[in-house]
């Protein structure tokens, strides 16, 4: 949810500061996707397959909402500094 209020926020204002804030967002559901895959590989998981690639699926789609809204913030810190708009490979 925050990267949501964070993304809105940002093309409202176009304020750098929150554009970086992106960043860090999506670094921190990065770290929980991979937390997640650590945690259904376990031999502790005990909710079977189909929990696991639901479990799984729904974390990458957040993953992956995180690796969008970095590319808005970038393409809004381009359009307000003029900055080279680079677009990275998205895992």
């Amino acid at each position: 949810e925050k990267i949501v209020e964070q993304t809105h926020k940002v093309l409202a204002t176009r304020d750098l500061s929150v554009a970086k804030e992106i960043e860090a967002s999506d670094d921190k559901l990065d770290e929980i996707h991979r937390e997640l895959f650590r945690i259904v590989l376990s031999p502790d998981w005990k909710h079977g397959v189909e929990a696991a690639v639901d479990v799984t699926l729904l974390s990458r789609y957040y993953e992956r909402f995180g690796d969008h809204a970095v590319s808005v913030a970038r393409r809004v810190i381009h359009v307000v500094t003029g900055e080279p708009y680079i677009e990275t490979v998205m895992h």
